[in-house]
């Protein structure tokens, strides 16, 4: 069977994760968090039609050209406008409801992985500070099958607005933190946050997603 790898990693005006030099030990102490992030993946998939009215299409009157001007929040310079919004409302409006994805011991492990070196670190991406990727990581905590991939999101602090700024994807022409949201061959999801030390721009989401996964 093929297998596929996927990883997208994105910037949200703020970003994380310790060192990949030694197995994370305990699932994250944000697990009030970790699980308002897995029900917002949830909430879009199940009903792509009412996330985007419900959470997307109030944006949109925020929007001053390029600058995007919540009430109570920094104003963010966007690449790509209320167009970004537009379109991703127009793709979840032609999506159809699919399967919710539950939570995983072993993704999540290797999710905070990479969260806690980043924080520690500085760095971004999908590279650890000792070399792993995304497949090691995953790896490391239990075997996995048909397909994974991850998606990394920097600066949000809440589930809504990092789940939110991954559909958008303003400014990633392919828009593949979308795709891993919307991919119904995922089943199984790994969450890691961390907001300590020198987290990337505040704040590190990392998902971690798989069509199968065995944790050890």
């Amino acid at each position: 069977m093929k297998k596929h790898i996927l990883f997208l990693c994105t910037f949200m005006l703020i970003s994380s994760v310790i060192s990949c030099k030694s197995r994370a030990n305990t699932l994250p102490k944000e697990s009030l968090l970790i699980k308002e992030i897995l029900n917002e993946l949830n909430k879009v998939r199940s009903n792509p039609k009412k996330y985007a009215e419900e959470v997307l299409s109030p944006r949109i009157k925020y929007f001053e050209d390029k600058l995007y001007k919540a009430p109570g929040t920094i104003p963010i310079i966007t690449n790509e406008g209320a167009a970004a919004v537009k379109e991703c409302i127009n793709v979840l409006n032609k999506t159809s409801p699919m399967g919710t994805l539950s939570l995983e011991k072993g993704l999540s492990l290797a999710a905070q992985m990479l969260a806690d070196d980043q924080a520690k670190t500085g760095n971004i991406g999908h590279i650890g500070s000792d070399g792993s990727t995304p497949d090691k990581r995953i790896g490391l905590y239990g075997k996995w099958s048909i397909t994974i991939g991850e998606n990394c999101a920097y600066g949000p602090k809440t589930a809504e607005e990092i789940i939110a700024q991954l559909l958008i994807d303003d400014g990633v022409p392919d828009r593949g933190h979308r795709i891993n949201i919307l991919n119904e061959k995922f089943k199984k999801v790994g969450i890691g946050f961390n907001d300590k030390e020198k987290a990337p721009y505040e704040a590190v989401s990392v998902m971690d997603f798989a069509g199968d996964y065995i944790s050890k």
